[in-house]
Parts: structure tokens; C-alpha cells; sequence
């Protein structure tokens, strides 16, 4: 009985983790009257700085509405993710192209999901857009973030150095044009952020394509390209009001005002005067048709809004000539992405009973001692607040400025540390792991912990019975138990995209079975998240700095929780407000203003994922902590989760 209630809540997560996913199967697929396929096909990188021809596959999700055959070729549309994202991303466009009878090829761009090969295959440029008289140097990885402006299409002097601009996209398009029952005389082109640097790329080596959508895009001065030979057809421009990333508002701090510069009304829209938000301008019938869609939301959530889908729906059925049922407006993709967020959060939960099991059986045993309720040795309330106090502005106000260092310019080699904005994460949580070491330290052997007389058992790191000594058999086995447990959930997401094709995720990627590139780099990167866990989020957080219990286990687990969240994810919460409060006014993001539009962008967006995503592994830590009373298998779970986040399928270089 003591295995059995563990074991059955165990079952019953997993169960309703492969029944959510089963549900959203049945959306993605419209209940039936969509066929979703996935594969790979071919390609081939360009000569140049980044690889001299290498070969590669790009793998693709295909969703072909009922009916749909050679007989009665249908309409189609290239859908492409942007940056640290993947094809599933792309799931709201392709599933509401699909249910209006257009085929939907969405594609994971060069460096992303489960395509080769890594983003250097783009190539980069000598220099920015912004700054054609200077050459841009550093790493290669920073130079490809640096010239993401530079396209192929672009003057020879401008795009020297850039292979592939289209990531990928180009060999896709033919790939669509290619299948039977495409009508390769109606095929329109979309992407989001990176992926719209990719449509424009696209869009210009294919002149005949029929539309083109830009989800938060930037837009391209006529004198950069040949404007008598490139074509760009109906053009839809979905504009983010608060967009962090300045390339997507013209370089200027807020969108407000951008529908009046001569970059919009006249090089993009071609009138002669400035121009109104969410008005169509010229036809769908020769090409000429132009719109600036304003939505009110940010960078990273337009791939799902509401009145950017139905704006995309409403410009692709009219230029592409499909069906008008259902109507623009008429979207289901939500409920698969809500679908999919139970999935994940049902497998995450399954983690807890399962570590209630194993430690059911006598080999794991020994993980549990119960916590000490008598002669704690707490802080002083004064001293935690200094402490916590420390914590969150060292973090805060380090995260724009190390996690941007490693992300393009640290030094690191770069066959080993390929994850791009990984390196940056890594960068700035080792640091912070390093800082709370060096005071933890001393804080023991010389501080206000060694007059307390601390012991590594209070440190959550030692057993009871000999409270000054590591247990190293208790370490292994936490670490045992920690890989038992997370491949048991890897195999729970294996079988979801066996049966469903969907990964445990909510709108970006999460869960994702490893390709072999992407499991060596997720060994690379779990020593730093190992290290920050168990001595930030472990030692630190439930030894130093631990809470008094309440007055019932559920209501010490929810203080606990919170307490946990405030210490580890305070200083970001700061950057938050620091970075949307000035936007939300009117001045602009004020990260961008404070310190400069360097330390904007990527990690400032990232932060809608990152605070929810820590959030929840701090809730597995303190239940960890609180069951074990040790810190080490919450620890070693968290670190195999985050860097399997990490690694599974953000970009690679």
C-alpha cells in the first residue's frame, strides 16, 4: 500500500498527459478532415563562410485538408518559425490555413528542431544595415545575430558573406511546389520574426508566389535591392505594437507614429502619402495589395494572437483565391495549445509520485530522511532579507548584460557550446552560481553560519546520523533516480509524437524527443545547470535561506513555493518592469533606453517563458526538498529538465 498510491497517481498523470495530447491530435487534425504528415527532405548549403556545399535534411509537418489530391490541386502556403522556435510553433497558422482548404508546409528553419544543419549555415555579413560603413567582428555566432538584417537578394556589396538568407526556406518552397496536389500557381509565403528575413528571402527567389505575410517583419529601404526585378505580391505586414526587438519598429523606440515615415507609406506600401493601420491598399489581382495589421500585444505572442490570425486568414484566402468558410475570425488552434499545456503539466506532475515510488523500494530508501523540526538553525530575519535582498538585484541586474555577453561575444568554442541563447543563460547562471559559492563558503567556515553551527545536514547535503559529512552513495542515487524518473517522462513525450506528432509544450518548444546532436549538447550544458540547481536552488535556497514550516504540509509547500519563486526569479521580475512599464507609457522599452538596444531584444522576450517555465521547476524542487530532505534529487531533476528545454529544440549553431 505504501508504493500502490504513489504508483496509481503516477499512472493517473501519465494517463491524462497521453489523453490531453490524444485531444489535441483531434484538433490539429481538425477532427479528421485534416491529414498531418511529418518528414524530411533535402538540402543543400550554399557555398560560403559557413560550410562549402554541406548537405542536410529539413524536417517538415504537413497538414493537407480533406479532398485535397492531384485531381483537385489545392492552394498552398510555406510556413516558417522564428528564432528559438520550431515548425510546432508555427501549429495556429498551419491549422487555420488547413481548415480554409490551403495545404500548410511549416518547416524548422537551419539550426532549429530536427533540421541540419546548424544556423551557421545562413552565413553573415560583413556588416549591420544600420552601419554599412563599418565591419562587424567577434564570434561567428554574434555575427550572425549582428547581420540577421542582410539578405542574399540584397546589392553583392551589401550581402557579401550571406548564403542563405531563406534558412532553409528556398529548398522548402520547392519541396511545396513539388507535391501533386499543390497548385504551384497559388502558393503564399509567412513567418514570424526570423522567419519573416526568410519569407523576404524566399518570397524574392520565387517571383511568383502569390502572397506574402509578415508576422513582426522588418521592412526593407527600395535602395538595398533591385527593385525593377524583385517582386514582392500582396503583402500583409502584422505589426506588434510592443515589439522588444528594434529591427521590427524601423529602429525607433515605438511603433506609434511609423504608418507616417516614407519606409512605410512609400518603400513599402507605394503611396505617395502616409498611410492608415489596418487599411488595404492597391489589389490582390495584380499584386499590389498592401496592409499594416496594428495588434495589441508583444514580439513573441503575435504567432498567436487573435486579430493578427484572423487578419493572416483574411489576406491569404483572398490573394490566394481559397474557400471562405469558415470565416477569418473562426479559430480552434488555442484548444490544441491548451490541450498540449496539460499534457506537459500532467508529465511534469507525474514526477512526484513517481520519486514516491522509487523510493518505496530499499535501493531508494535511503533518499528520504525526514526534515529537522527541532533545533533549526535558521537565519535571523534580518540577516535572510540582506541575503534575499542580494540575491535578486545581483541577478536582475545582471541578466540583460551576461546573458547577452554569452550569447554572442563570450569566447567559447563554438562546436562545443552550440546552443545560442543557451550559452547565454549558462553565462549568466553560472556566474550567479559562482557568487553564491564563494559566499556560501564563507558564510560556513567563517560567518554568521559557522557561529550558528551549521552543519551540511542543515545545508540539506549530509544525513542526520553524521551531520558533517557528505553521504556520496546518497548522491549517486538521487542522481539515479533523477535520470530513472525524466527518461521515463522523455518516454512519455517519445510516444506522444509517435502517435500524435506533437511534443509537451505551450506555443514554444519545452519536451522534445533529442535528435544525437541535440543529446550531446544537452550532456554540455546540464554540468552548468547541475551546478547552479544544487548550490542556488538547493544549498542556498532551502539550507541558508530556509522558511519555518507552517501549519500544514500543503500550506508549508505553497509558502515555500512562493518564498522560492520571489528569491530566485525577484531580480527578473525587476527587469520586467523595468523593460514593459516605460513601453506600456509610451517611451518606449526601457531596457532599450536605460542601457541600449544591445541589451534588448532576444532576452528581454524570453522572459515570458523563462519566469513560468522556473516557476514550475521551483515547485518540483521545494516538493523534492520537502519529501527528501535533501537537496539533491529536486536539484538533479530541475537541472535535467531545464537543460532538456534547453537543448531539445531552441537554435543551435
Amino acid at each position: 500500500m505504501k508504493r500502490f498510491k504513489p504508483f496509481a497517481a503516477f499512472i493517473a498523470c501519465a494517463a491524462l498527459a497521453l489523453l490531453s495530447a490524444g485531444l489535441a491530435s483531434l484538433v490539429q487534425t481538425d477532427f479528421g478532415r485534416i491529414t498531418v504528415t511529418s518528414g524530411f527532405f533535402n538540402t543543400v548549403v550554399p557555398d560560403g563562410p559557413a560550410g562549402n556545399g554541406i548537405t542536410g535534411r529539413i524536417a517538415y509537418k504537413l497538414y493537407v485538408p480533406d479532398g485535397t489530391d492531384a485531381a483537385a490541386p489545392a492552394p498552398a502556403v510555406l510556413v516558417m518559425h522564428g528564432y528559438q522556435n520550431d515548425r510546432e510553433t508555427s501549429a495556429a497558422y498551419s491549422i487555420e490555413l488547413a481548415r480554409r482548404g490551403i495545404v500548410a508546409l511549416s518547416v524548422d528553419l537551419y539550426g532549429h528542431g530536427y533540421t541540419s544543419p546548424g544556423m551557421k549555415g545562413r552565413g553573415w555579413g560583413v556588416h549591420k544595415l544600420t552601419n554599412l560603413d563599418k565591419t562587424v567582428s567577434g564570434p561567428r555566432r554574434f555575427l550572425i545575430m549582428m547581420t540577421f538584417s542582410v539578405l542574399d537578394f540584397f546589392r553583392p556589396d551589401i550581402s557579401r558573406g550571406v548564403t542563405d538568407s531563406s534558412m532553409g526556406g528556398k529548398d522548402a518552397y520547392r519541396f511545396l511546389e513539388s507535391l501533386p496536389f499543390v497548385d504551384s500557381t497559388r502558393i503564399g509565403i509567412t513567418g514570424h520574426s526570423m522567419g519573416t528575413w526568410a519569407a523576404w528571402s524566399v518570397a524574392a527567389a520565387f517571383p511568383e508566389h502569390k502572397a506574402l505575410v509578415l508576422q513582426c517583419g522588418e521592412l526593407i529601404p527600395r535602395e538595398y535591392y533591385d527593385a525593377e526585378s524583385v517582386k514582392f505580391n500582396n503583402v500583409l505586414l502584422v505589426q506588434a505594437r510592443w515589439d522588444e526587438f528594434d529591427y521590427f519598429r524601423d529602429y525607433q523606440r515605438n511603433v506609434t507614429g511609423l504608418e507616417k515615415t516614407p519606409l512605410r507609406y512609400r518603400d513599402f506600401m507605394g503611396q505617395s502619402s502616409p498611410v492608415e493601420w489596418d487599411k488595404t491598399y492597391g489589389s490582390f489581382a495584380d499584386g499590389s495589395a498592401r496592409r499594416m495589421e496594428l495588434i495589441q500585444n508583444n514580439h513573441r505572442l503575435t504567432t498567436h494572437d487573435g486579430h493578427a490570425l484572423t487578419a493572416g486568414m483574411y489576406w491569404f484566402t483572398n490573394a490566394l483565391g481559397a474557400g471562405t468558410a469558415p470565416a477569418d475570425s473562426d479559430h480552434i488552434y488555442m484548444i490544441k495549445e491548451v490541450l498540449v499545456l496539460i499534457a506537459m503539466l500532467a508529465a511534469l506532475a507525474s514526477l512526484l509520485p513517481g520519486f514516491l515510488f522509487l523510493a518505496g523500494f530499499k535501493f531508494f530508501a535511503p533518499l528520504v530522511q525526514p526534515l529537522e523540526r527541532e533545533n533549526l538553525r535558521l537565519l535571523p530575519p534580518k540577516s535572510r532579507r540582506t541575503t534575499v535582498l542580494i540575491s535578486v538585484l545581483v541577478s536582475g541586474f545582471t541578466f540583460p548584460f551576461l546573458g547577452q555577453l554569452g550569447h554572442g561575444l563570450l569566447p567559447v568554442p563554438e562546436n562545443l557550446f552550440r546552443m545560442t541563447i543557451g550559452t547565454g543563460f549558462i553565462t549568466w547562471l553560472t556566474f550567479l552560481m559562482i557568487v553564491s559559492l564563494v559566499m556560501l563558503i564563507h558564510w560556513y567556515k567563517k560567518g554568521e553560519g559557522k557561529r550558528m553551527g551549521v552543519t551540511l545536514y542543515d545545508l540539506g547535503l549530509a544525513d542526520k546520523a553524521v551531520p558533517g559529512r557528505f553521504n556520496w552513495s546518497a548522491v549517486a542515487k538521487s542522481a539515479l533516480a533523477a535520470f530513472i524518473l525524466t527518461g521515463i517522462m522523455y518516454l512519455q513525450v517519445c510516444i506522444s509524437a509517435a502517435l500524435f506528432q506533437l511534443d509537451f509544450r505551450f506555443i514554444w518548444p519545452f519536451f522534445k524527443p533529442f535528435t544525437p546532436e541535440r543529446l550531446g549538447q544537452f550532456f554540455v550544458y546540464l554540468l552548468f545547470y547541475t551546478a547552479f540547481f544544487t548550490v542556488n536552488a538547493g544549498v542556498k535556497l532551502y539550507g541558508q535561506l530556509r522558511l519555518p514550516e507552517r501549519r500544514t504540509p500543503a500550506l508549508t509547500q505553497l509558502v515555500w513555493w512562493g518564498y522560492s519563486v520571489f528569491v530566485m526569479l525577484g531580480g527578473v521580475f525587476i527587469i520586467v518592469l523595468i523593460e514593459y512599464i516605460p513601453f506600456f507609457m509610451g517611451l518606449g522599452p526601457g531596457v532599450d533606453l536605460i542601457f541600449s538596444s544591445l541589451f534588448g531584444g532576444p532576452f528581454m522576450s524570453v522572459m515570458i517563458l523563462l519566469i513560468p517555465q522556473f516557476a514550475v521547476f521551483f515547485f518540483l524542487s521545494t516538493y523534492l526538498y520537502r519529501r527528501s530532505g535533501r537537496v539533491y534529487t529536486g536539484s538533479f531533476i530541475v537541472a535535467i529538465l531545464a537543460s532538456w528545454v534547453l537543448c531539445g529544440g531552441s537554435a543551435m549553431f
